[in-house]
């Protein structure tokens, strides 16, 4: 059995001065932009969703969003009718 790592190649088109500021926040960080790119890949992988929320969501789908992972501050009901009763106001 090889234990050699195979590597595949990514090819994306993305605007040059977009990929020379991210070159350089990488190395800032201490590592090259593959590298970078292989984490986010497996970020998505593991988390079966991008690793950041999109910003291009309007702010009420944002709110509930948190809101969601938060769920300390969400009401709770018993009943159907319970929640109803409270929504219509």
């Amino acid at each position: 059995m090889s234990t050699e790592k195979r590597e595949a190649q990514l090819s994306i088109r993305i605007d040059p001065t977009l990929k020379e500021a991210a070159q350089n926040v990488a190395k800032d960080m201490g590592m090259d932009l593959s590298a970078a790119v292989n984490m986010f890949l497996v970020k998505m992988v593991k988390d079966h969703a991008l690793p950041f929320t999109s910003a291009s969501l309007p702010a009420e789908t944002l709110k509930a969003l948190k809101e969601a992972k938060n769920s300390e501050v969400l009401t709770k009901y018993r009943t159907p009718e319970a929640m109803w009763k409270d929504l219509v106001v």
